[in-house]
């Protein structure tokens, strides 16, 4: 394993070879963290993930024209986001799918979440799961 600091700044590139171009940009939450931008130059094809971050233009930028964003949704609280945050992210990013991750369970987890981002934004909403997978 290999350990590498990331420049504190938007649309940091991070990594680039034939298959994809990486880039990090810091989000808004309590401890410094970073959101992903992955595009994926053969299929024209972008992947964009947000970790613990309350609403900022770096996750809709890092999210532009992407087709998938991933997404936290934990709730209103310093540092994080609602899933209707979530969705207006996704919307004004133009992304075409959204998935939810880093939500409450139980009760409050699938109808609420998915009605809630579904409010903000027009594209499929759906609830992120260990272990899955998208092909690019």
């Amino acid at each position: 394993m290999e350990m590498n600091r990331l420049a504190d700044k938007e649309m940091n590139l991070v990594q680039e070879n034939d298959q994809w171009k990486i880039f990090s940009s810091p989000v808004s939450h309590i401890i410094p963290n970073i959101g992903l931008r992955i595009e994926f130059p053969n299929s024209k094809k972008v992947f964009a993930y947000s970790c613990d971050t309350e609403p900022c233009s770096q996750v809709v930028k890092l999210a532009n024209n992407s087709d998938v964003l991933i997404h936290e949704s934990a709730g209103v609280a310093w540092g994080h986001s609602s899933a209707s945050q979530a969705g207006q992210i996704a919307n004004e990013a133009q992304a075409k799918q959204l998935y939810l991750i880093h939500y409450p369970n139980g009760n409050l987890k699938e109808n609420n979440l998915l009605s809630s981002a579904k409010g903000s934004f027009g594209g499929p909403v759906k609830l992120a799961e260990d272990f899955m997978e998208f092909e690019f």
